[in-house]
């Protein structure tokens, strides 16, 4: 029985694993798992680069946002810098000297630095509400003092600041803008830049009396069309 059923094996295994048919099944099989294999690698192999690319873009968008809520404080200084300017205090204040301001300062705003008024101080002489220019010297005069408008004290009292547009700057006008004052004509305007050329920002109105042809009578003419503004 032993041998017969060895026979029937053989035949069963001979018949069946052996014909074409059994030979293109296995093949078609090993094939059908390899491209299984190979789609499910695809796929895995897509599903990492789409989680590194969304790892990348969380890394490049998180800087732009920590630069947007820094960018409020950036501005905030640029904003809170304002220019400074000095001003050079002299007469009846406490504490006479050089003080540094903002632009946006007054007059008020200088005698408080230099100490306050003295008893002796003309108050009535003094607009606290005036503004104050760069480099400007700001005189306190005392009660009874009285000030030639034509000195350079003059235009430093504090209640002749000038904050008058219309009046021509000499240290910074052009020859147009010098033709404007009464009695200066294209030839003493041209004296006038040449001097400053040579000799540095006037520094009182009584200094166009050093250009030849300009008197003090012309000096009194004209003090009330013009400024200085120390450079």
């Amino acid at each position: 029985m032993s041998e017969e059923w060895k026979n029937k094996r053989k035949r069963f295994y001979t018949t069946n694993f052996s014909s074409p048919k059994f030979v293109i099944g296995g093949i078609f099989g090993i094939i059908g798992v390899i491209i299984l294999g190979g789609m499910m690698v695809h796929f895995f192999s897509q599903s990492s680069k789409k989680d590194q690319l969304f790892l990348t873009n969380q890394s490049i968008e998180a800087p732009e946002k920590n630069s947007s809520e820094t960018k409020p404080i950036d501005e905030t200084v640029s904003t809170s810098t304002r220019s400074v300017i000095y001003v050079d205090v002299k007469g009846a204040v406490k504490q006479p000297g050089m003080y540094a301001f903002v632009a946006e300062d007054r007059v008020f705003d200088v005698i408080q630095k230099a100490g306050g008024l003295t008893e002796s101080a003309d108050e009535k002489q003094i607009n606290f509400a005036a503004k104050i220019t760069d480099q400007q010297m700001l005189y306190v005069p005392e009660v009874g003092e009285e000030i030639p408008e034509s000195s350079n004290a003059s235009l430093a009292t504090l209640d002749s600041v000038d904050t008058n547009p219309d009046r021509v700057h000499l240290n910074t006008a052009d020859l147009s803008q010098l033709q404007q004052i009464p009695g200066i004509g294209e030839k003493k305007a041209r004296e006038i830049i040449q001097y400053r050329q040579d000799n540095g920002s006037f520094k009182s109105i009584d200094e166009l009396q050093e250009i030849d042809g300009i008197g003090q009578k012309t000096v009194e003419k004209i003090k009330n069309f013009v400024t200085i503004t120390i450079e």
